[in-house]
């Protein structure tokens, strides 16, 4: 029995199984004579994707309300640019429209100048001529976290929705606005087209279940009262665990079969070993207030007053726990036994970096354990941070201190390995806007000159060893420097001292990548931080 209809995980889009009643809601939207743009919201794994990809294909025939469809998954080759995008949309709009409305088709050529007022005159056309496409955008929060698409191009497209021509469905974690990058973009208009209210993909729901459990059905095996309570149980209407457990049910289940609750034990036990993985990455995608809410659900009935309403509407949302009077229980045995394995893990993270007081009194040993970690690093560069992360308690401002011995030590490192004879400023260097002809002393300028050459917007790097990454550290670190110098009486609390410390750290190990360490260097000694220019 080799074509099993459940997929967990894989190159295509799984069939999509249940969800009728959220498909008939959405279709509602997209059925009005003025259809509705819908924004379709949902966490990782729980089946965004399964949805809006069979909408793509129930619209993508010639109906009442669209002419086709189109599916563009933005999680693969995502646009960086605004003109990236109009490129790649124009690109799916073209090759839909093919397929039914070629003359229109016809129209857009993918290499002309301005793409936008191209597509809007198509747009327009196709309005006056009845023609409406459905554009169905899964994946937009990976377009969202590029930030270098800009406003323009939401105001744009924009212009685009207002005609009867377009509609959009979009598919991503959190609502649209809160995923933008820039405020520049979050002021846009465009995230006012959508219908007020997200369309939400969380469990399946108690009517679900007859649809999704269907090809057990149809392959002549019957699952009893008793077996589906218990897949139920299991999975808590999860929609990868459920796929999971009932693939390897089908799999397993001879046929004319009838199931019981045995059977779904059985499997579930041997499910749960197989799809650890699948776990790992359920619990990866819940914050940390949320895994110490499964770890205690894992032990106990929680009353609903000891959880906030927004971690407790999550819980629900996705499976994790119902209410049962006046408490909260967990609903998905799948991953209650995984909380149970992690609750000592979640455990101590509460007992350490649980409120204020005990992130302040715990930082400090858990940088000297991250810096401990660094391998390959100068010697001397690595006591100078080791010297800041010991200066943390009992007053954090002087851990700042050791900042312009850091800065200046890094960046000896790196001229060293990229000027090693001499401190004339190559031509190449002179090409990408560096505009003296020696090294000049001052700190900042060279930091200046460090961002032009690991490359800018405007030019590629010209840096022989040292990276961007590398740079955008050291310059965040000389400016702690010349912030420690002139503080005036300002008080650097523990965080900001831990997270200056943090990104020592993290300077050390991304130069140690970029530089070969001198193996010969002397161990830094107690010597007062390097408080000179």
């Amino acid at each position: 029995m080799s074509d099993i209809p459940y997929q967990v995980l894989g190159v295509d889009v799984p069939s999509m199984l249940g969800r009728e009643r959220l498909f008939e809601e959405l279709c509602r939207h997209l059925s009005k004579s003025n259809p509705d743009h819908v924004s379709v919201i949902g966490p990782a794994l729980f089946g965004k994707s399964v949805l809006l990809n069979h909408l793509a294909t129930q619209f993508a025939r010639p109906s009442e309300h669209f002419s086709t469809s189109l599916y563009w998954d933005l999680r693969h080759g995502t646009p960086v640019t605004d003109d990236e995008f109009r490129r790649r949309f124009t690109e799916h709009i073209k090759i839909v429209l093919q397929k039914v409305e070629p003359e229109f088709a016809d129209y857009l050529d993918l290499e002309g100048e301005d793409l936008h007022d191209l597509l809007h005159l198509v747009f327009s056309e196709m309005q006056t001529g009845g023609v409406r496409i459905l554009a169905v955008l899964d994946g937009f929060d990976r377009l969202l976290a590029e930030g270098r698409i800009t406003r323009n191009l939401w105001d744009n497209l924009r212009t685009l929705c207002q005609m009867s021509s377009l509609r959009v469905v979009t598919g991503s974690r959190s609502r649209l606005r809160e995923l933008c990058k820039t405020e520049e973009s979050r002021t846009s208009d465009f995230w006012e087209i959508f219908y007020d209210t997200p369309l939400h993909v969380g469990c399946f729901e108690e009517h679900d279940w007859d649809g999704f459990l269907k090809p057990f059905e149809s392959r002549g095996v019957e699952l009893d009262g008793s077996a589906r309570k218990e897949f139920a149980n299991w999975t808590g209407g999860v929609p990868t665990l459920s796929a999971a457990l009932a693939e390897r049910l089908l799999l397993e289940a001879p046929e004319e079969a009838s199931l019981s609750k045995p059977h779904v034990d059985d499997v579930a036990m041997t499910t749960l070993e197989e799809r650890h993985g699948l776990l790992d990455a359920l619990w990866d995608g819940c914050d940390v207030e949320i895994r110490s809410d499964l770890a205690e659900l894992a032990n106990r009935d929680v009353p609903q007053s000891e959880i906030p309403d927004g971690r407790m509407r999550v819980l629900k949302q996705r499976g994790f726990a119902v209410s049962s009077g006046r408490k909260l229980r967990s609903s998905c045995r799948f991953m209650r036994q995984y909380a149970q394995e992690q609750a000592s893990e979640v455990e101590n993270l509460k007992r350490l970096f649980g409120d204020a007081k005990r992130f302040n009194d715990n930082i400090r040993d858990l940088l000297q354990l991250r810096v401990d970690q660094v391998s390959g690093s100068d010697p001397i560069f690595l006591g100078y941070v080791k010297k800041a992360i010991r200066d943390l308690h009992p007053e954090p401002t002087q851990s700042t201190t050791w900042a312009r011995s850091i800065a200046n030590h890094a960046l000896d490192l790196i001229w060293e390995a990229e000027l090693p004879s001499s401190e004339s400023i190559p031509q190449e260097w002179k090409f990408v806007g560096v505009k003296f002809d020696v090294l000049p002393q001052r700190r900042g300028q060279q930091c200046s000159i460090l961002r032009l050459i690991t490359g800018t917007e405007d030019n590629v790097p010209v840096a022989s060893f040292v990276t961007k990454p590398t740079y955008l550290l050291a310059d965040h670190i000389q400016s702690v420097g010349d912030f420690g110098q002139h503080r005036q009486g300002i008080t650097v609390s523990t965080s900001f001292a831990a997270s200056f410390c943090l990104s020592a750290i993290a300077l050390c190990e991304s130069l140690a990548r970029d530089l070969a360490a001198p193996s010969d260097a002397a161990t830094v000694e107690d010597e007062e931080p390097n408080k000179g220019p």
